[in-house]
């Protein structure tokens, strides 16, 4: 049975949509600042901490980003209320592999707020064993909560699945297979550093059991 690390964005969810509706309504109470278009939000995917918030609003100031995640808090939560955002497959794909015995776990470059939001809203905490995610585990870059995983489950068969080089370096880092999305956030460029790339969630199944 393999040890299966999940990212989130662009792998199991495209919450685009209701990200960049949350950020705009946080913009409210600093009117000042450009608010940034769906593409903006989509290209900053992958990206760690503050890094993110300077790529999507580059004028903000170290403290306007600081306000402006506080306030995201509430206002994602309001915009994500109802919605599905997984990718077609993932649930099915999810549920399958865990009846199956595999662990499955997260990877994500995102707080503990969101990671929790996306677990809990899109109902597929109960098929995740201790999921992480870069600020649970206080770590720098993405290859950190890959030890924390490694401390935690021992010598085992490990798999990472994302979808941007973020997530091939952090594999390459522990020497974990890595396989990308097709239908993430990624390229053509980031694609072929992976060592398989999946069309659809099912065919993560086939290349697992294979």
């Amino acid at each position: 049975m393999a040890v299966i690390l999940f990212d989130i964005d662009g792998t199991l969810v495209d919450t685009t949509g209701p990200m960049t509706q949350a950020i705009h309504e946080a913009l409210e109470q600093l009117p000042h600042l450009p608010k940034p278009s769906e593409d903006a939000v989509r290209s900053g995917y992958g990206l760690a901490g503050n890094a993110f918030w300077e790529h999507v609003i580059p004028e903000a100031t170290i403290e306007e980003i600081r306000q402006i995640r506080k306030l995201r808090h509430e206002t994602l939560e309001r915009a994500m209320e109802g919605q599905l955002v997984l990718f077609d497959g993932i649930y099915e794909m999810l549920e399958a592999l865990h009846k199956k015995g595999h662990t499955l776990t997260t990877a994500s470059n995102c707080g503990v707020h969101y990671l929790n939001l996306i677990l809990d809203s899109q109902n597929i905490r109960p098929f995740m064993t201790a999921p992480e995610c870069l600020e649970s585990v206080s770590g720098e870059k993405k290859a950190d909560i890959l030890t924390a995983h490694r401390l935690r489950h021992g010598e085992n068969d490990y798999v990472m699945v994302g979808d941007r080089k973020s997530d091939v370096e952090a594999a390459r880092a522990h020497d974990f297979p890595v396989v990308l999305t097709g239908f993430g956030f990624g390229n053509e460029d980031e694609w072929a550093l992976a060592d398989h790339v999946i069309a659809t969630p099912n065919d993560l199944i086939t290349y697992i059991e294979s």
